[in-house]
């Protein structure tokens, strides 16, 4: 049997960190398997879909590094593969059952079926339909159309044990009678997401449905449509929720939970991709670091975790540092070009590649690296208050004499006269440096001040140590409390 395995988005907002894990694992599960995973769009209800989405949803998981063997941008055998091109397929089987007397209409208005719920409710009865339209007379059907009443198809349920195994769960069997005969069609004729989704299972041929645990209360209904139309059913597994910190489903209030947030954050695909996979799963080792190629030799459906997982962002950010220190240095400073603003964006590529050593060991996200070399081009604009120290005129007087005799403009030879001043003075370390810092860079701490130094050039680095000396020399000190430098970035 050749595994085949499928993710179903509805496209009515960008693709959520929860589909995007369930996406994960069906892809994992049928490359470890050797097997075809599937794309379809979900966008049987038009009120709640939109194109956009749905090329985010595409894009996303493409960016994943999650690739589909057929959906509706690359079609297959099995298409399409988009829901609302699906409708007349669903009808040929909604007649078969009605044919076949194994559904039948249902013409009970919403308001009748609401006061028979109730009625129920209060008498602490398990609410669920009477099946009162299982024997209509022709007679009542008549008068019911009449009423020009838009009737249901419910598909009749014989009241038994209904039970599947799942893989990671183990045996879970529900009794029929809780739920009674359910609906499969509107009264505009239109399949309902559990029939929909049942009949595209059947005739894409999917072998396993994985998903999220909110769907194990629809296996049942499922089985037993799938044993009115006499096909055996897949195998159903059921995914953990991805929670938040707080035990909540991850929602927008928790901030970002769209896979597009985080690349725009500045996040790796790699480093989403190995978080997710640790979402439910693990190697039974002390391993959370696994290339993709090991994830899905290792993958099995059967030691997926069934506890609530939590999502850590601080944890996701550690791995995507991670990710960016085993990035090179060449891709690296293409990576992060999209997170420059247009005026960093003119920066010459040779001084970002200067750079960029420096700043993959520093940074979390690519987006940190706008405000890190932000300096390049914005010159500081600080507060006298800022400098501390009683000899800061005097230590950076000397320091500029110092540059200005030096030809060959390398690090090596920035330190030396740095190293001189040093000896001259007798400086306090923690004093000057913090001093030299908001001259180069506008802070008091940042990259490597020689490094930054070298980058920027003997001349501006010259023009730079001027206007500090004149602020230091010339403005008065006001009291209070010191503001921030200010070079273009946020401190």
């Amino acid at each position: 049997m050749q595994v085949r395995v499928r993710i179903a988005p509805t496209p009515s907002g960008k693709l959520h960190l929860g589909t995007a894990h369930t996406a994960l694992f069906n892809y994992l599960f049928a490359r470890h398997h050797a097997g075809q995973f599937i794309l379809r769009i979900d966008d049987s209800d038009p009120s709640r879909c939109k194109k956009e989405y749905e090329e985010d949803i595409i894009e996303s998981l493409k960016w994943l590094g999650i690739e589909w063997d057929e959906g509706p941008d690359i079609a297959g055998p099995y298409g399409p593969y988009r829901q609302s091109q699906r409708m007349n397929i669903y009808k040929k089987y909604i007649d078969c059952l009605l044919k076949e007397g194994k559904a039948y209409y249902c013409y009970c208005t919403p308001e009748e079926l609401t006061a028979e719920r109730k009625k129920m409710e209060k008498a602490k009865i398990i609410p669920r339909y009477s099946g009162k339209c299982r024997h209509l007379t022709v007679k009542q059907v008549e008068s019911f159309k009449k009423q020009n009443r838009k009737p249901a198809v419910r598909l009749k349920v014989p009241e038994k044990m209904v039970s599947f195994i799942d893989p990671a769960r183990g045996k879970i069997a529900v009794n029929s009678a809780d739920f009674g005969d359910f609906i499969i069609a509107r009264g505009d004729g239109t399949a309902l997401l559990g029939m929909a989704s049942t009949i595209d299972d059947i005739e894409m041929k999917i072998t396993h449905a994985i998903r999220g645990e909110d769907y194990i209360n629809f296996v049942p209904r499922q089985i037993l449509i799938y044993e009115a139309l006499g096909i055996k059913p897949p195998i159903f597994a059921h995914l953990p929720f991805v929670y938040a910190a707080d035990g909540s489903k991850l929602s927008k209030r928790h901030g970002a939970v769209a896979v597009s947030d985080y690349r725009k954050k500045g996040y790796l695909p790699e480093a989403i991709f190995n978080y997710l996979t640790f979402l439910g799963w693990s190697t039974g080792d002390d391993r959370d670091i696994l290339t993709k190629k090991e994830t899905i030799k290792l993958f099995r459906l059967e030691k997926v975790n069934t506890n609530a997982h939590h999502f850590d962002v601080n944890k996701l950010k550690w791995l995507n540092g991670v990710y960016i220190r085993n990035t090179s240095d060449e891709k690296l400073l293409w990576l992060t070009k999209p997170h420059l603003d247009s005026q960093l964006s003119k920066i010459e590529n040779q001084q970002l590649r200067k750079i960029i050593p420096l700043l993959k060991e520093r940074i979390f996200v690519l987006s940190e690296v706008k405000e890190m070399i932000q300096f390049l081009k914005t010159p500081p604009d600080c507060k006298k208050e800022l400098f501390k120290g009683e000899k800061v005129e005097e230590q950076l007087q000397q320091l500029e004499d110092s540059l200005k005799t030096i030809k060959d403009w390398q690090k090596s030879r920035l330190f030396e006269a740095i190293k001189g001043v040093f000896g001259e003075g007798n400086y306090d370390k923690k004093e000057f440096y913090p001093n030299l810092y908001l001259a180069i860079e506008g802070r008091p701490t940042g990259l490597p001040v020689f490094e930054s130094m070298e980058i920027l050039g003997k001349a501006e680095t010259l023009k730079r140590l001027k206007k500090t000396l004149n602020l230091v020399a010339t403005t008065p000190c006001h009291s209070g409390v010191p503001t921030p430098c200010h070079s273009g970035a946020k401190r």
